[in-house]
């Protein structure tokens, strides 16, 4: 099914104040759900409550105590990763924005 192809490694990279940061992705779809790993340079984090239905998914990733919500999108082979803000935390003027992931083989 559709949703299968978003099991695989994926990656993009973080532009920030401090510089360029490379994130690894690794999802697995079981039947609806998504399992797997987020990494960076400053470690990994296990994917919680992650859900698939066609070609999209969410999770959510438990970053030092506070609970980060990501919506992402199968777009052909890119998946277009959003992060939802909590209610009342701060925002750039163009909110989150929006990653990119592309497939590692």
């Amino acid at each position: 099914s559709y949703s299968q192809e978003i099991s695989g490694n994926w990656k993009t990279t973080l532009e920030s104040p401090q510089g360029s940061l490379e994130l690894t992705f690794i999802y697995k779809v079981d039947g609806t759900k998504l399992i797997g790993t987020v990494s960076s340079p400053m470690g990994s984090q296990e994917i919680n409550n992650g859900k698939v239905s066609e070609n999209d998914f969410s999770y959510d990733i438990d970053m030092m105590g506070n609970v980060m919500k990501f919506n992402g999108k199968l777009e052909k082979d890119i998946i277009k990763l959003t992060m939802v803000m909590p209610e009342g935390s701060p925002q750039g003027p163009e909110g989150p924005g929006e990653l990119k992931l592309t497939r590692v083989n």
